[in-house]
C-alpha cells in the first residue's frame, strides 16, 4: 500500500503521519522529505515559491512515488497533488512564471503519477487552531486558507464531477478521502479503510469489492455530510 497525506500547511499532516505509524507499525516513510530538498538548496517555498521550486518539488515527489516498493507499506507526507495546489494558487495570484500553460504541464505530470498511489487522505485546515511557527511553514493564515480552498475544489472535482477527468485519470487514480479535523477522529476514519494489518479493505473479508466501490462510498459519505450541514443550517435559521 502506498498512502499519502495531503493538504494545506498547518493542517496536521506531519502529526497524523506519526499517529499513523504508531497505529500501523508495518508502515515506513521515505528516508528523505521534500523539506530536506528545499533546505539543502535554500529554495523559497510556500507563498514565496517559484517555478524552479515547484518543478524541483514535483520531480522529487513523482520520483518518490514511482520508486516506492510495491511490496512495502509506505506513507507519504504530501504527494504531487499538493504541488499542483500550490502552483494553482500562484497562478491565481499572477506570480511570475505561473502561466496557464505552465500549470497545465505540471498537472499532466501529476496525473501520470496518480496511478502509483493507492489512497490520498486529505487533511483540511481547522481555522480554530493556533498556527504554529516551526521555522519552515508559512504562518499567514489567509494564505493557508486560500490553499485549503484549492484543495477543497480539487476534492469536489474528484467526488462530484469525475467525468471531467482533469486532475484524476478515471480508473487510474487513488481513492481520495477527506478527513475530519480532530486527531483521533482521523485515525478512526482511516481505520475504516485500512485493515489492522495495513491493507485496504477490498480483498478477502472486505467491506468493499474493489476501488470503484470505495470511491462510491466516499461520494456517498460526502453527499450525506453535505445534507447534514444543510439541515443544521435550516435548524439554525428557524431556531429549531
Amino acid at each position: 500500500m502506498r498512502i499519502a497525506f495531503s493538504g494545506t500547511g498547518n493542517s496536521g499532516k506531519t502529526t497524523l503521519v506519526k499517529s499513523f505509524l504508531y497505529t500501523w507499525k508495518n508502515y515506513t516513510t521515505p528516508e528523505k522529505t521534500y523539506r530536506e530538498v528545499l533546505e539543502e538548496e535554500n529554495l523559497p517555498h510556500s507563498s514565496k515559491t517559484t517555478t524552479k521550486t515547484q518543478e524541483k518539488i514535483l520531480n522529487f515527489m513523482i520520483e518518490q512515488v514511482q520508486e516506492a516498493d510495491k511490496e512495502s507499506n509506505i506513507i507519504f507526507d504530501r504527494c504531487p497533488l499538493d504541488n499542483i495546489a500550490y502552483s494553482m494558487w500562484c497562478n491565481e495570484k499572477k506570480v511570475k512564471g505561473f502561466t496557464n500553460s505552465y500549470v497545465a504541464k505540471q498537472i499532466e505530470l501529476m496525473r501520470e503519477s496518480m496511478r502509483f498511489l493507492d489512497i490520498i487522505f486529505l487533511c483540511r485546515f481547522d481555522e480554530s487552531q493556533v498556527v504554529e511557527d516551526d521555522g519552515f511553514r508559512d504562518t499567514d493564515k489567509e494564505f493557508i486558507k486560500e490553499v485549503d480552498n484549492i484543495f477543497q475544489s480539487l476534492y469536489l472535482q474528484y467526488t462530484q464531477t469525475p467525468e471531467a477527468d482533469v486532475f484524476f485519470p478515471k480508473g487510474d487514480s487513488p481513492c481520495i478521502i477527506e478527513l475530519p479535523n480532530k486527531g483521533q477522529e482521523r485515525i478512526d476514519l482511516i481505520a475504516e479503510y485500512v485493515t489492522p494489518d495495513g491493507n485496504m479493505y477490498g480483498d478477502d473479508s472486505s467491506i468493499f469489492s474493489d476501488i470503484d466501490e470505495l470511491e462510491k462510498l466516499v461520494i456517498q459519505q460526502k453527499a450525506a455530510h453535505d445534507q447534514e450541514e444543510k439541515e443544521k443550517e435550516l435548524y439554525k435559521r428557524f431556531g429549531i
